[in-house]
C-alpha cells in the first residue's frame, strides 16, 4: 500500500473532531467558536474530496487544496478579529488579512494551480501564529486565566500555534527537498495534525458554556 494512503488518517482526525464539535455544541453555541463546527465540516469534505480525486481518479487536486487554504486562513483571521478585544490587535489582524490576500492572489496568478502554493501557506501560517499569541496575551491578562482549560478558544489557539510552528519549517525546506514520498515526512505531518485536531477535540469535550460567551 502506498504511504500516501496514510494521509487518510488526517481525514479521520478531521471527522472525529467535527463529531465532537456536534456532540458538545450546546456548550459553545452562543460564542464565536460556533462557526468552527461548520468550518471543520467544510475541512473534512474538502480533504476527503481532494484525496478521492487524487488517489482514485488520478486528478490533480492541488487547486482544491490551494483554494481551501485561502478560505481557511481567512476564516481564522475573521475569527481572531472577532474575539480580540484590543483595537491595535484587531487592526494588525486586518493588515494581515490584506497582505495574505495579496500573497494568495499573486500565487494564483503567477503560479500553476497544479502545484501547492507553499508561500501562501507560510504567510498564512505565520500570521495565524501571531494572532494566536495575541489571544494568549489577552487570556493571560483576563479574569479567566486560571480557567483557560475550559475555554474552547484556548484549545483552538493552542492547536493552531503548535501545528503552524511545525509546518512552517517543512514548507520552507520543501522548496529545496522533495518530501512527497518520504515516510518520515508523512508521519510528521500526521503527527502535527494529531496535535491540531487533538487540541480541537479536547477543547470541544472539556469546554463549559459559561466560558464561551460572545
Amino acid at each position: 500500500m502506498s504511504i500516501s494512503y496514510l494521509t487518510y488518517v488526517i481525514v479521520l482526525l478531521e471527522l472525529l473532531s467535527a463529531i465532537f464539535a456536534i456532540i458538545n455544541y450546546k456548550s459553545y453555541k452562543d460564542s464565536k467558536e460556533k462557526y468552527f463546527l461548520y468550518f471543520l465540516s467544510f475541512t473534512f469534505l474538502a480533504d476527503f474530496t481532494g484525496s478521492l480525486l487524487g488517489d482514485f481518479f488520478g486528478v490533480n487536486s492541488y487547486w482544491l487544496y490551494n483554494l481551501y487554504m485561502v478560505i481557511s486562513f481567512l476564516f481564522f483571521y475573521y475569527w481572531y478579529g472577532s474575539i480580540l478585544n484590543e483595537v491595535k490587535h484587531r487592526t494588525v489582524v486586518g493588515l494581515f488579512t490584506i497582505i495574505f490576500l495579496g500573497v494568495a492572489i499573486w500565487n494564483f496568478v503567477f503560479e500553476s494551480w497544479e502545484l501547492y502554493h507553499k508561500y501562501t501557506f507560510v504567510a498564512g501560517a505565520f500570521f495565524t501564529l501571531v494572532c494566536a499569541i495575541f489571544h494568549f496575551w489577552q487570556l493571560l491578562n483576563s479574569d479567566e486565566v486560571l480557567e483557560v482549560k475550559y475555554k474552547l478558544s484556548f484549545w483552538i489557539s493552542t492547536g493552531l500555534l503548535l501545528f503552524n510552528m511545525g509546518m512552517i519549517p517543512f514548507m520552507l525546506l520543501s522548496e529545496y527537498f522533495d518530501f512527497s514520498s518520504n515516510a518520515y515526512y508523512i508521519f510528521i505531518i500526521i503527527g502535527l495534525n494529531l496535535i491540531l485536531y487533538g487540541c480541537y477535540s479536547i477543547g470541544f469535550l472539556w469546554t463549559k458554556e459559561k466560558y464561551n460567551r460572545s
